[in-house]
């Protein structure tokens, strides 16, 4: 017992710092948006739906994913996972053209696809041990969120410094990590091998969305995942409207993302105190006010308001790690297939937002998103506080 407690706790380890990476690699251009949209010549609007259409497509494919590596259960999916992104995100700065520019978007974001949905399965199938679900799944959450977080900082940092031509770094750590992960990773347990092997992906897929309580999960994910895109990417326009150098709008995204990834694993304790739903509902509700309040703040102190801006980090990621676990134990047959689903399709529907929200700025500005976003954001705690089944 003990030989398997150090062994998941390794696994543990390895399967964080393989999230820390693969988000690294999404988050890693997102401050460079400005900078990309006036050299493709393009608007506001257009590369908010070029952007959307990227996390859609590779996003929505997630829980077919999750459903192979259920039924492979092989370590080749976050291998390729992170090398997919290594290579092509690093050259979306590079694009000159907007065919360019989505195609190597669009490849980068399949390798995070292939990679969240095993890898969050796989921090359950190795917590069989220590019985401690809420705490690992925060750490290996919130470390993926600190990873998103410091990719803004690395980039603007590379081009501000040594240009973007020598992005390449981040393709050579990354294939580096990538072989890393993949020999120190424990392998999966024998006996979880064949639990999916002769079912259907519909017929699966079907039987999971007549799940009420997990229907209402993703409903929150994709509500959590609007939240956390729309604010990640339209703050860099915000602060560059504003007169915030590239480096300084590189920092406050990062604190903004470390913010929450330290909400992400302060999740677990605050569980214990006033139950999952009330995380929930404190996690969506806290929103609206630090919203306004951070609008009010950066009419007379910028950098006042940036640092309540970076507090609602912490609220808006406070209750992915709650919403995941809940998730995957109503569930815990196809675990693969269930992350896919409350990461990645409600990542990609999450997503989806950002046109919409993209014409709007376009019509009237960037500070009305972020009050239509917390205004939504508040309604939806409303609502949880009605919801008594996750206590």
């Amino acid at each position: 017992m003990k030989n398997k407690l150090i062994n998941e706790k390794n696994a543990i380890i390895t399967l964080g710092f393989g999230h820390f990476n693969i988000d690294l690699y999404a988050s890693l251009i997102v401050p460079l948006y400005p900078m990309i949209t006036a050299k493709l010549g393009i608007n506001l609007a257009s590369i908010s739906a070029i952007i959307a259409l990227g996390h859609m497509v590779s996003s929505l494919i997630q829980p077919l994913f999750g459903f192979f590596a259920d039924k492979l259960r092989h370590r080749v999916f976050m291998f390729w996972g992170l090398i997919l992104s290594a290579l092509f995100i690093p050259l979306t700065p590079k694009t000159t053209t907007i065919i360019t520019f989505l195609a190597c978007l669009f490849l980068g974001m399949i390798g995070n696809a292939l990679f969240h949905p095993q890898v969050s399965a796989l921090v359950k199938v190795f917590n069989k041990y220590s019985l401690n679900l809420s705490r690992d799944m925060g750490i290996f959450l919130g470390l993926g969120t600190i990873g998103y977080a410091i990719g803004p900082y690395l980039s603007t940092y590379c081009a501000k410094n040594f240009t973007i031509e020598k992005f390449y770094y981040f393709t050579i750590y990354g294939i580096v990590c990538a072989v890393l992960i993949y020999f120190l990773t424990p392998k999966i347990p024998a006996k979880e091998e064949k639990e999916t092997a002769k079912e259907n992906f519909f017929v699966v897929l079907k039987d999971i969305l007549k799940d009420r309580k997990l229907i209402y999960l993703a409903f929150l994910s994709v509500i959590k995942s609007a939240l956390s895109i729309s604010f990640g990417v339209y703050i860099p326009f915000l602060l560059n409207g504003a007169g915030f150098s590239l480096e300084k709008i590189g920092l406050i995204t990062t604190l903004f993302f470390v913010s929450g990834g330290f909400g992400t694993m302060f999740s677990s304790k605050l569980e214990k105190i006033i139950g999952p739903n009330g995380v929930i509902t404190l996690s969506f509700m806290s929103i609206l006010p630090l919203v306004l309040l951070f609008l009010y703040c950066f009419k007379f102190n910028k950098y006042l308001s940036c640092a309540i801006f970076i507090l609602c980090g912490f609220f808006i990621l406070l209750s992915v790690g709650v919403i995941m676990v809940q998730a995957q134990n109503s569930q815990t047959k196809h675990l693969g297939l269930i992350s896919g689903v409350m990461q990645g399709f409600s990542w990609g529907l999450g997503s989806f937002f950002l046109a919409p929200l993209g014409f709007i700025a376009q019509k009237s500005s960037i500070e009305v998103i972020f009050i239509l976003m917390g205004t939504i954001a508040f309604l939806v705690g409303l609502m949880s506080m009605k919801y008594k089944k996750l206590s």
